[in-house]
């Protein structure tokens, strides 16, 4: 059971097992010397195969977004090893909003810099795609680094269920009903739970008519985008609180950086004895100037995986795909009937 606190953790599993599993078998990582002396410890052809006889159960097509962005990246994205905790680190460095304001004399008066400016939106827009963000854990491809391959191996069957959350006031008439017809889950969970234990799959059915994979006139109008479509109903059902991440997440961020500056005057006068701190400074002593550095990485480093979950899932972005998926990934589905056999053996 693989589950992620927030939006986006999943992507970033995904892509960071597929990018492992590349560096196995390209010979760049060994299996550590203690992990082959476990008592369950299995070749790595053995385990793969063991994987192929299995199968991923996706929820939901939250998931399957993530889960499918997360298998791009890993398969696209370059190999080598990336700190992006002081790639961050490095950046906020460099932004000046810890830099001390210097003050010159002019003459009798006494002129201080103005301090660093307020820096740009993550994103320009809720829509807009990130512009200057890295994949986590890698870097762009160069010259130097090993190219994507050309085909992607064989990924276990998925399997696909269909999960509806009913949250917000509007949706109360739906959760209660719901709640009245329970049976509806049961039966899907049952199905679901039949076409895995059947293990019968076939190919992933491609956006055909966008890419051009599959005659436009094989796929109903209603399922252009094939099983790309999975769920898409459901992103109607999206509480609102979710759509305004970006603008949220810009407020907060403009916010804490506009109260930053006395934060910072008040930690570095502490610091070195320019003043005497205040009865409530030391009952509630402030936050020293490593401490503010620390909280600033962390909000920063919440409000970026925030904006970059939000903009894999969100209702405008379409799942993601590329070409050599078609070859490598199968979707669990019912078993043919034995009227449907004997049709197609005739």
């Amino acid at each position: 059971m693989v589950t992620g606190k927030r939006h986006g953790d999943l992507t970033h599993r995904i892509a960071n097992e597929v990018r492992m599993r590349r560096r196995l078998d390209l010979g760049m990582d060994s299996a550590a010397a203690v992990t082959q002396a476990i008592a369950t410890y299995k070749p790595l052809a053995e385990k793969r195969q063991h994987e192929l006889d299995g199968g991923i159960v996706i929820i939901g097509r939250p998931t399957f977004k993530e889960f499918m962005a997360g298998l791009k990246r890993g398969w696209t994205d370059g190999l080598e090893k990336v700190d992006q905790d002081e790639l961050l680190a490095r950046e906020l460095e460099s932004d000046g909003h810890f830099d001390e304001l210097e003050e010159a004399e002019v003459g009798d008066n006494t002129k201080t810099s103005a301090p660093p400016k307020m820096p740009g939106p993550l994103y320009s827009s809720p829509y807009a795609e990130p512009s200057h963000l890295p994949s986590p854990g890698t870097r762009p491809l160069s010259s130097g680094s090993v190219n994507a391959p050309t085909t992607i191996p064989l990924t276990p069957p998925l399997l696909l269920v269909t999960f509806t959350n009913y949250i917000g006031f509007t949706q109360i008439p739906r959760m209660i009903w719901d709640f009245f017809n329970q049976r509806h889950k049961v039966r899907s969970g049952a199905e679901a739970g039949y076409r895995l234990v059947m293990k019968h799959s076939r190919p992933i059915i491609p956006p055909s008519k966008e890419h051009g994979l599959l005659p436009s006139d094989t796929i109903p109008e209603t399922h252009e985008n094939g099983d790309l479509d999975f769920d898409k109903h459901v992103e109607s059902f999206y509480k609102k609180s979710l759509r305004s991440i970006p603008t949220d997440t810009e407020k907060a961020r403009k916010k804490y950086y506009e109260a930053l500056p006395a934060k910072l005057v008040t930690a570095r006068a502490l610091a070195r004895g320019t003043r005497e701190p205040t009865k409530d400074e030391k009952e509630y002593p402030p936050p020293t100037e490593v401490e503010l550095s620390a909280e600033r990485m962390k909000k920063e480093q919440r409000w970026r995986r925030d904006l970059e979950g939000w903009n894999t899932i969100k209702p405008v972005q379409k799942v993601v795909w590329d070409d050599r998926f078609r070859y490598s990934l199968r979707i669990f589905v019912n078993p043919p009937t034995a009227k449907e056999t004997d049709i197609d053996t005739d």
